[in-house]
C-alpha cells in the first residue's frame, strides 16, 4: 500500500537521480565535438546553462536537506524555511540568467532583420531557442513563485506551532 514515507523516499530517489542528470549533462555538453559554426552557434545556449548548473546543484542540495528533515519527522522547522527560501531565490537567478541569455538572442535576431548587424550562422533552431528559453524561464519563475507560498505557509504553520506550545 502506498504511503506517506514511500512517497517521501520516492521523492528522494528522484532528487538523487538528477544529480545524476545534471552531472551527465553538464559533462556530455562539452564533450560533443562541434564545428566553429556550430560552436558558435551553440555558445549562447552553453553558457547560460553552465553558469546554472551550480545553481541547479544548490537546489538539490536543498531538496535533499529538507527530504532528509522530512524522513527525520522535522516537518514545521525554521530550517526548512530556510530551504524553502533559499530554493525559490535559485529558481528566481535562473530564471534571470535564462531571461538574460534568451533577451541576447532576441536582440541580435531583431537586429539581423533590421539590417542593422550581419550575424552569420543565425538559423530558425536561435528563435526556437529564443522562444524555449523563454518558456524555461517562465516556468522557472513560476516554480519560485510557488516554492515561495509554500515557504510563507510554513513559516505561518511555525508560527502557529509555537504559539500553541506556549499556550499548553
Amino acid at each position: 500500500m502506498w504511503n506517506k514515507e514511500k512517497s517521501v523516499k520516492l521523492t528522494h530517489f528522484m532528487v538523487r537521480i538528477f544529480y545524476f542528470i545534471l552531472t551527465v549533462t553538464a559533462v556530455l555538453s562539452v564533450a560533443v565535438p562541434l564545428s566553429d559554426d556550430e560552436y558558435k552557434a551553440v555558445i549562447f545556449y552553453l553558457v547560460p546553462f553552465y553558469i546554472s548548473v551550480p545553481f541547479g546543484y544548490a537546489a538539490l542540495v536543498c531538496l535533499d536537506r529538507l527530504l532528509i528533515h522530512i524522513k527525520k519527522g522535522i516537518v514545521f522547522d525554521n530550517q526548512n524555511v530556510k530551504y524553502l527560501r533559499l530554493f525559490s531565490w535559485l529558481c528566481f537567478s535562473v530564471c534571470i540568467i535564462t531571461l538574460m541569455f534568451a533577451g541576447i538572442v532576441i536582440i541580435r535576431l531583431c537586429l539581423d532583420s533590421a539590417g542593422v548587424i550581419t550575424v552569420k550562422g543565425m538559423t530558425i533552431f536561435e528563435w526556437y531557442y529564443s522562444v524555449l528559453a523563454f518558456c524555461v524561464s517562465v516556468a522557472e519563475l513560476f516554480v519560485g513563485i510557488v516554492v515561495r507560498v509554500i515557504k510563507n505557509i510554513f513559516d505561518s504553520a511555525i508560527k502557529i506551532k509555537e504559539e500553541n506550545e506556549l499556550t499548553i
